[in-house]
């Protein structure tokens, strides 16, 4: 009797290429599929290095440095030479700090507001105290342990002070507050650090009328990319939005820029008691 073609060997040898194939395939599949993931992920990872990098040049730019040495200089030939060695100190303090984090992806929260506290001191003398600044911190957030993306917050101050602030006249004040909040992203509600940088200034649409671009327009450009490279990594959302404040009448009443960090955006310091910070320097 004749076998039925599913019993030969021929057809059973067919069935096995045929498995052998589709394996073979999908094993192809999934490793060009890895390969491709982690190229993305390599590139991904030398654009952020790269922006760390143009982040610190941002923040030690030519501007800023010519700016500090004509206060100290001012200081000097008004023969405040106590103020003038203050300020000398108080700069040499926060370049230390940036080079010393310059490589470092993320930051003890505690040492951001320690350089924001030094750069803002820094611009109040400049400005002649026509500014007053307050940073605030939940009861909850530990600064002492907790970590963001280093580097992300000066340029939203700076433009601040620089668009909002300098052109509304006396009794500007800038605000920076670090709250632990609830956020809904897609259907999981996740408990994110949010960083609230706020002016009474002049606004968004008129600041865009009167600044040119510069290099505190690229510092947050740099940061918008970095922030927006970081969460493309980890499937996030774009964590920045700008909203331009107003009373009933439509008046602008200044500038708040909102930075959104989930986990893992923010960590939690491990090890944190063998640890030193920079601020302990």
């Amino acid at each position: 009797v004749k076998p039925h073609i599913v019993e030969t060997v021929w057809f059973k040898l067919l069935v096995l290429l045929i498995f052998l194939i589709g394996l073979i395939s999908m094993l192809l599949w999934r490793m060009n599929r890895k390969t491709k993931k982690m190229q993305r992920d390599l590139e991904l990872t030398e654009r952020i290095n790269e922006l760390k990098h143009q982040a610190l040049s941002a923040m030690m730019n030519p501007h800023f440095i010519s700016n500090a040495l004509n206060s100290v200089q001012y200081l000097v030939n008004s023969k405040k030479y106590e103020e003038a060695n203050e300020y000398i100190a108080m700069m040499a303090k926060l370049m230390r700090m940036n080079l010393n984090t310059a490589g470092s992806g993320f930051i003890l929260l505690s040492d951001e507001i320690a350089r924001l506290f030094l750069y803002l001191d820094l611009e109040k003398l400049r400005f002649q105290e026509s500014f007053t600044y307050e940073l605030i911190t939940g009861t909850d957030v530990d600064t002492a342990n907790i970590m963001i993306p280093n580097m992300i917050i000066q340029p939203f101050t700076e433009n601040s002070l620089r668009h909002g602030l300098a052109n509304s006249g006396a009794g500007g004040l800038l605000s920076v507050s670090f709250l632990f909040e609830d956020v809904r992203i897609e259907s999981a509600v996740f408990k994110c650090l949010v960083i609230k940088i706020t002016d009474n200034g002049i606004g968004i649409e008129q600041a865009k009328k009167e600044k040119q671009h510069d290099h505190i327009s690229k510092g947050i450009q740099i940061v918008e990319e970095r922030l927006r490279l970081l969460s493309t990594k980890m499937n996030l959302p774009e964590p920045i939005m700008f909203e331009d404040l107003s009373n009933r009448k439509g008046d602008s009443r200044g500038t708040e820029v909102i930075i959104c960090l989930p986990p893992p955006l923010y960590k939690i310091k491990k090890n944190h008691s063998n640890s030193p910070s920079l601020s302990d320097e």
